[in-house]
């Protein structure tokens, strides 16, 4: 790879990759990849973009495997003032096969949120963000290597937080999915919406270890279902940039919209990092 900086807003960079991918389960092929990548950034305004064409030839399992994928990545960040930003995120894959249509498929998630957070007091915090998600692959379900339920959804989702007192954050989350999904390639779209309610409590330890506790509600419109869980878990803040947390999912759902597949029930790791 290679990146060019010609002034101290303006980068550039590209990257070529020649590999082969071995597994036991058949699935032995070669790869060809360039990519090309350019980022804009001042004290305001933070934008890059990534283009990657990919090339993959050999066998999936068992199956001769003939490629192309092309791949597109953007990002911003504006500065409205001190206490506002609004951000902006671009995925968009696309891959197409000379075997069959079993790989055939196109993925787009278009995001665009506002986050409200005062510098002089940061009691309050605020996220509302809108998204867009297309995917033709097909979610991939309970580890199975078969594409199943493929989605089209806008969903609108707003994140609140409030400090109590310095030890206590109450927060809580409103989310709404407008989508249509299809079980499987080949089958019609559905009108598929639902609603995401949560409420949660947050303690703060004075030093790095804070403690949450949320209660959670999923409805969808159409199947007529509701489902309410609890969710709860320990975080340990290392160092400004880094915090981890462990913690239990009673509920089959998570607090993501386009996630179909209802089997997130168990225990997860969080890591979090911010720059």
């Amino acid at each position: 790879g290679l990146n060019y900086t010609p002034t101290d807003a303006w980068s550039a960079s590209i990257a070529v990759e020649f590999g082969q991918v071995e597994d036991d389960f058949e699935n032995d092929f070669d790869r060809q990849a360039v990519s090309l990548g350019l980022r804009y950034q001042t004290d305001d305004l933070t934008a890059a973009a990534r283009f990657e064409y990919r090339v993959e030839e050999g066998e999936r399992s068992g199956d001769p495997l003939d490629t192309e994928t092309l791949i597109f990545a953007a990002d911003a960040s504006y500065k409205i003032s001190e206490d506002a930003r609004v951000v902006f995120a671009l995925d968009s894959a696309r891959t197409e096969t000379a075997e069959s249509g079993i790989l055939d498929g196109e993925f787009t998630e278009v995001a665009l949120g506002y986050a409200y957070r005062p510098t002089e007091t940061d009691r309050f915090n605020v996220l509302a963000r809108y998204r867009y998600f297309l995917d033709l692959y097909g979610q991939r379900v309970d580890g199975t290597d078969e594409d199943e339920t493929r989605q089209r959804s806008h969903v609108l989702s707003i994140d609140a937080s409030y400090d109590l007192t310095p030890n206590w954050t109450l927060g809580g989350k409103l989310g709404y999915r407008l989508g249509e999904t299809s079980a499987s390639e080949g089958e019609p779209f559905i009108q598929n919406d639902a609603v995401l309610t949560a409420v949660s409590l947050r303690y703060q330890w004075p030093r790095e270890w804070d403690a949450l506790v949320e209660l959670r509600n999923f409805q969808t419109i159409q199947g007529g279902t509701s489902e309410t869980s609890v969710l709860a878990a320990a975080y340990r803040q290392f160092n400004d940039n880094i915090r981890v947390g462990v913690g239990y999912n009673f509920g089959t759902f998570t607090d993501d919209l386009t996630d179909l597949s209802q089997d997130n029930e168990g225990i997860f790791l969080n890591i979090v990092a911010a720059y």
